[in-house]
């Protein structure tokens, strides 16, 4: 089995391995213009996936993406990553492989590699890890600090996809045909980085403060604001909520703007940039990529997020997705 994924990855290198899968751990060549990022995410049976749900490629393809939309948040391009997967030995080794491939199908698709990793047999769940480096310019590296008072507060994309796409799955519902059900669950099976939409931004220099959406926009953005040392006002008749998404709520009887604020999993781009800015943002991201941006609320001097209604008033928000909640699957 390692024999085979270390076939698989081999043949996916990029030029900035040097070595790659083989040797106990991979080089990489460095660029002295250039900051070195790195992050790691996991993901863990019945917390982030199921099996019954997801296909190996599937699991393997989104416990990249959420990697890779890491370095995307920062600006950055991705290079190089390990992996690791833990899996009971019950299991088809079949799993493995095929998660192997989503793993180096996502990585591919971004201009990254998958340069090595490690295979493990486990009494608990199936476990995937992932490490990834990536390069960005000193200049326009972005943070969650360095939101400013008076900023406009920005989203990329639609809101609200993934969630949807998990209660479909929880429904049982499955797209019978339908493009939108199937964008859906394609949302929630196999998010998108936002690599070249956070390029773009970062190229201009104008943003302020970026992160990705993870965990839910009414988690996210407290977090930014925090770092940041400020508040922020949002207009929720504002907020991007995906189309199908709204269908969806309405079929079922959920709230749809609920599943934009708090469903997690959409990994679209959150910054922040001066008021005269986002049209030059706005513009760089469509001509990039043909993303949209949508101002969603301000930046506030005082601490704390107030989510506004239609009518200018406080309303009441869920809360986004809670790692340590166990029992819960996002």
């Amino acid at each position: 089995m390692v024999s085979r994924f270390r076939d698989l990855a081999g043949a996916a290198l990029t030029a900035s391995v040097v070595v790659g899968p083989g040797d106990d751990a991979a080089a990489l060549r460095t660029r002295d213009d250039r900051l070195l990022l790195l992050t790691c995410d996991m993901l863990v049976e019945g917390v982030h996936f199921r099996r019954e749900w997801a296909s190996g490629e599937d699991i393997g393809w989104k416990a990249m993406a959420v990697n890779l939309s890491d370095i995307a948040a920062m600006g950055g391009e991705p290079a190089a990553a390990v992996a690791s997967i833990a899996m009971p030995g019950d299991l088809p080794a079949q799993l493995a492989s095929e998660i192997a491939q989503g793993l180096i199908a996502a990585a591919s698709a971004h201009g990254a590699a998958l340069a090595g990793g490690d295979l493990v047999g486990s009494p608990g769940p199936v476990v995937v890890d992932v490490a990834l480096t990536g390069w960005v310019e000193e200049g326009s590296m972005l943070r969650r600090h360095g939101a400013r008072p008076g900023d406009a507060i920005c989203v990329t994309g639609l809101l609200g996809a993934s969630a949807a796409g998990l209660i479909c799955l929880r429904e049982g519902l499955t797209d019978d045909g339908c493009p939108e059900l199937a964008r859906l669950l394609q949302a929630h099976r196999r998010p998108t980085p936002r690599l070249r939409e956070a390029q773009a931004i970062a190229r201009a220099r104008l943003a302020t403060a970026m992160m990705d959406l993870s965990d839910g926009l009414a988690d996210d953005l407290p977090r930014l604001c925090a770092e940041s040392g400020v508040g922020a006002r949002i207009a929720c008749e504002r907020l991007p909520v995906d189309s199908a998404s709204a269908s969806l709520a309405g079929r079922i009887g959920t709230d749809a703007l609920e599943m934009g604020l708090t469903g997690g999993e959409d990994y679209e781009l959150l910054f922040t940039c001066p008021p005269a800015a986002v049209s030059d943002l706005a513009g760089a991201v469509s001509a990039a990529t043909g993303t949209a941006v949508t101002v969603i609320g301000e930046i506030v001097e005082k601490a704390g997020v107030c989510f506004l209604g239609p009518d200018g008033r406080a309303i009441t928000s869920g809360q986004g997705f809670d790692h340590f909640a166990l029992g819960l699957l996002h």
